[in-house]
């Protein structure tokens, strides 16, 4: 049974599905009791099988952190989803909520019935004016979201946007920080960065991640994605600026220089980001940065930042106001902290208030909470029902013995029926035995073809009439299998039988014999009868591999010198390849 202290959150990401267990002491902070990081294959933002890796990765983690059944807060990726700072002029609380649905019309890309969105105030300035954020994802990839979490064995009671909930992350791990900050979380498909000024913030998604490098290395060096990354991740590093020495592996030198061209593009993403945030937003220049995501653990990156921002860089650690239970370990969790932000932000939304609490409901859970708002008359109307059920019972008691005649009807119809259908399984039975011995009839009878096949392949081999074959003739273990066929009793000896085991009968062996006489001819004589044999040598029906070198071992000729005979005779011994069973 799941502990009712215990905080369950999941991160789905492009490239990873983290999750964690969350405890509360009693003073109110959090405990990290467990966590797992799974990551996925392939390129996020071509892989087609996506949802269903991270079906399988969901279903795991679940197993993994023994979160099956329990209430869990999720949270969904930055770039699908759309986000948009906006001023209100100064109104009224009771109107707030209809001012801001009439700026997501005109803000939000699409039809407000098609998406699911919402909203936080950020800050109010001295003259009244209101500052907002808004907050849409479509509903599609949202419902499908929510149904891989749910299919993975997790109840989802709320789904929270990344960014913002790195955000409350930062708010509570850096309490002390009071000066303007930037937070780049480096992801697989995109990084989100999050200005953080006192009580204010703004975030913006920006289509450059750590997926784009990959693809950069597997151009450069025509390799795989699946290998980029690997390579990346055990020796990829980005290249110093400077005077600075070049790694002795060339490979690594090059690849470190196509990974810094890959982050020159998202500095120069991140400079036009504080450009406009500064001019158009009215924000101040950050005076700190902090690199969170799985991307911060790329080498000399922090170096990088640094070198172009002119700013001091630090790694950001999301559990740097968090407890770690015994059961964690202090080493893994601090190489994993700036990837466990997401995680400890759900958590906050877990305990209570937090910063930011923009959510985005998927269809199932807002259907569920409608069907918990209107649970007092539901449960109204049940009594109502239940009401008539009792009134109803009346009338099925009094159709119970006509219910009961006819049950006894139709079960002595079923009893007949039943006899008849085990007539039907025994002939059935019946039939299946003959079918099986007649199989055995049509293979006798596609036996009989046997001989005929064979014949006509011997009757094929003949290109001249300088050979007669008068006997052909089958041999089991060098026995001919009928009476002798030619010239009495047989001279081909007793059975090969010597190198079986004592006490073991060796597997007959079946050859054809062949027997004939050849013609004085002035095709080199005995020649006739090797290339016959050559010729049968090479069909299908015989065992012959090494005749070339083994013939005398197959053919028998004379010699051919008396100048009185006509003919002379030959015998070719073939041993079968696929012989007959003789029985």
């Amino acid at each position: 049974m799941a502990d009712p202290n215990s905080i369950a959150v999941v991160s789905l990401g492009s490239q990873r599905v983290s999750g964690a267990v969350f405890g509360k002491t009693p003073g109110g902070d959090l405990i990290l009791k467990r966590y797992e990081i799974i990551e996925l294959d392939g390129d996020p933002s071509v892989d087609v099988s996506r949802l269903s890796q991270m079906k399988a990765a969901l279903q795991e983690l679940s197993s993994k952190l023994k979160i099956k059944g329990q209430k869990a807060w999720c949270s969904v990726p930055g770039h699908p989803v759309f986000s948009r700072f906006v001023k209100l002029p100064p109104v009224s609380k009771d109107k707030l909520a209809q001012i801001v649905e009439f700026e997501a019309r005109q803000n939000v890309p699409w039809q407000l019935d098609e998406v699911s969105w919402d909203y936080e105030v950020v800050s109010n300035s001295d003259v009244g004016e209101v500052e907002v954020v808004l907050a849409a994802m479509k509903r599609e990839p949202l419902n499908e979201m929510h149904q891989e979490v749910a299919e993975g064995g997790v109840k989802v009671v709320g789904m929270d946007v990344g960014p913002l909930a790195l955000y409350n992350a930062f708010r509570y791990s850096y309490p002390d920080v009071d000066e303007p900050v930037l937070v780049v979380d480096m992801g697989a498909r995109s990084t989100n960065l999050v200005f953080i000024e006192g009580d204010r913030f703004f975030t913006r998604n920006l289509l450059v991640g750590g997926a784009a490098v990959t693809n950069a290395i597997a151009k450069e060096f025509g390799i795989s994605f699946a290998d980029a990354e690997q390579q990346k991740r055990s020796q990829g590093f980005v290249a110093l600026g400077g005077a600075v020495e070049d790694h002795p592996d060339e490979g690594v030198n090059a690849m470190s220089k196509v990974m810094r061209n890959s982050m020159t593009r998202l500095h120069a993403e991140i400079m036009r980001t504080i450009t406009f945030y500064r001019s158009q937003q009215g924000g101040s220049a950050p005076k700190r940065v902090f690199l969170a995501g799985g991307g911060s653990s790329t080498g000399y990156v922090a170096e990088f930042f640094t070198e172009k921002l002119k700013l001091p860089v630090e790694v950001f650690n999301g559990l740097r106001g968090v407890q770690t239970d015994r059961g964690v370990s202090a080493e893994a969790a601090q190489i994993d902290a700036p990837a466990l932000g997401e995680l400890v932000g759900l958590a906050l939304r877990g305990m209570g208030s937090c910063p930011c609490e923009i959510e985005l409901v998927p269809d199932a859970l807002a259907s569920a909470r409608d069907s918990a708002r209107r649970a007092p008359a539901l449960i109204l109307a049940g009594l109502c029902v239940m009401g008539a059920l009792g009134a109803s019972i009346h009338w099925f008691n009094s159709a119970e013995s006509v219910v009961k005649t006819r049950t006894a009807a139709l079960s002595e119809e079923y009893a007949k029926l039943n006899t008849l259908s085990e007539g039907i399984r025994q002939l059935d039975a019946r039939q299946e035995e003959l079918r099986g011995r007649s199989a055995q009839l049509e293979q006798a009878v596609t036996d009989r073809s046997w001989w005929v096949r064979i014949l006509n392949d011997l009757n094929q081999q003949f290109d001249n009439d300088l050979i007669w074959l008068p006997v052909v003739e089958v041999l089991k273990d060098d026995k001919p299998v009928t009476a002798p066929l030619w010239g009495g009793e047989d001279e081909s000896g007793s059975s090969t039988t010597s190198n079986s085991k004592p006490g073991a009968q060796a597997a007959p062996v079946y050859s054809l014999r062949l027997r004939g006489l050849y013609r004085k001819n002035n095709e080199g004589e005995q020649k006739v009868v090797y290339d016959f044999a050559a010729k049968l040598a090479k069909m299908d029906s015989f065992e012959m591999p090494d005749f070339e070198s083994k013939r005398d071992k197959y053919v028998k000729v004379d010699s051919g010198v008396d100048e009185a005979r006509y003919a002379y005779d030959f015998e070719i011994k073939m041993p079968l390849r696929k012989p007959l069973q003789f029985k």
